[in-house]
């Protein structure tokens, strides 16, 4: 009997079985890639869609919790109305150790800062208090909300409190007041106005060169900048005259 290899049909036969073997599993391979590549680049669309979305809600709710800041704050004391302030947190207290103004702070304490008012107020969120109000002057570029900007120490400020109203101990009240709130401002003088009937609490610039501590001052007092009343003596030896209303 002749052998296989003799027989031309046998061969042929095989190879067009091994023909078909490969082109069914090269369109299976084809078609597995095809597949994969559209799952991996749906997966990648979908991380892509995750990540916006999470950094979307990240920025409102870091926006949300600024508003929410400046509401508290400005229950406390009035706040610039033409601007938004850059909000830093306090996360050092060591570095700032011989600047009056973060005398009384402490870490985790939130600072707002007003540019064009030049102003710089210190809240404690936990006590829900304002720590120290100030003026602040620039040396260098805007800070980034999360820095302390470089800033020079307030200077020294003497005030005078006359009490324009009939309430018993309010320049002693304020005088407590102040020593907390505003450390670079010395109370040298507490006496009474000639009327009691101010309503409305004035801030005076005797030396007429410390406009800027008159404001920060009328702000924390919920007063106004004013000009010596007729009827009032200034006040010897005080850089700024405080007449207290009701």
């Amino acid at each position: 009997m002749p052998q296989d290899k003799h027989n031309p049909f046998k061969q042929t036969g095989q190879k067009t079985a091994l023909l078909g073997f490969s082109a069914r599993s090269l369109i299976v391979l084809v078609t597995f890639s095809i597949v994969l590549i559209a799952a991996v680049g749906i997966a990648i669309y979908f991380y892509f869609q995750y990540q916006q979305s999470k950094m979307q809600l990240e920025r409102a709710s870091a926006a949300n919790e600024q508003s929410a800041l400046i509401e508290d704050v400005g229950k406390l004391i009035v706040l610039p109305t033409d601007e938004q302030p850059q909000i830093a947190t306090v996360s050092d207290i060591s570095k700032l150790k011989g600047q009056s103004f973060f005398n009384d702070a402490k870490n985790g304490d939130k600072v707002l800062i007003y540019s064009k008012a030049q102003e710089a107020i210190v809240y404690d969120p936990v006590a829900n208090k304002i720590v120290s109000v100030g003026p602040v002057n620039f040396t260098q570029a805007q800070p980034t909300p999360t820095t302390i900007p470089a800033q020079q120490t307030p200077k020294p400020i003497s005030v005078a409190l006359y009490n324009g109203t009939s309430t018993i101990g309010l320049t002693e009240t304020i005088a407590i007041e102040l020593k907390t709130k505003m450390p670079y401002a010395t109370v040298v003088e507490r006496t009474n106005a000639d009327k009691s009937t101010y309503a409305t609490t004035l801030v005076i610039d005797q030396t007429g060169i410390n406009a800027s501590s008159a404001s920060t001052l009328a702000k924390l007092l919920n007063g106004k900048v004013s000009t010596l009343p007729k009827s009032e003596q200034k006040a010897e030896n005080a850089d700024l005259l405080v007449i207290l209303g009701k």
